[in-house]
């Protein structure tokens, strides 16, 4: 048991400060998408001379976001449950469940890290490039998807860590923290 507690204020510890850092730099790529689109917005209706490039960064700033901002919603908790009926149970019984769906999440958070880094991997070899006028190449959007996934994966063991071992304790976590 002390080896389980020890793995998981370790894993926290990693956790928490990356999901939180990932989670401004997601905040930083939507205030930049804002811009973006504002910025081609005004040339568009006030300068007649809209810009070939903004929707293009606007899509790829947008998967930043949403990537971004995953490790921070898995550790929060703050996904989408519903719960009608799983208010109905006992709390250790919705503490099985919560430990069942961080194995789930940690099933899902590598199959989708391994498939990130498989088409990474494909534009970073072949040099893919976007088929736009600025032909970004597309390894560079790739790169905060895959540190997300990462991210991501990184909070679903840990999640998974602290609800294991609030079962195994029987000593209830952090009750700010539904994760």
């Amino acid at each position: 048991m002390p080896v389980l507690s020890a793995l998981r204020t370790l894993l926290d510890r990693i956790t928490a400060p990356a999901a939180y850092g990932l989670a401004g730099a997601g905040v930083l790529a939507l205030v930049a998408m804002m811009g973006v689109v504002t910025f081609d917005v005004i040339l568009r209706y006030f300068l007649n001379r809209p810009t070939v490039w903004a929707g293009e960064v606007a899509s790829f700033l947008t998967i930043a976001v949403v990537f971004f901002g995953l490790a921070q919603n898995m550790r929060l908790g703050d996904h989408i449950r519903i719960d009608v009926f799983t208010n109905l149970l006992s709390e250790r019984a919705r503490l099985v469940l919560d430990v069942v769906a961080h194995a789930i999440a940690i099933v899902f958070s590598v199959v989708l890290l391994m498939g990130c880094w498989l088409r990474f991997d494909n534009f970073w070899i072949r040099q893919t490039v976007s088929d736009s006028p600025i032909m970004v190449p597309l390894w560079i959007p790739m790169v905060p998807v895959l540190i997300g996934a990462a991210a991501f994966c990184l909070a679903a063991v840990a999640g998974f860590a602290a609800r294991f071992h609030e079962l195994l304790s029987g000593q209830p976590g952090d009750p700010g923290r539904r994760g």
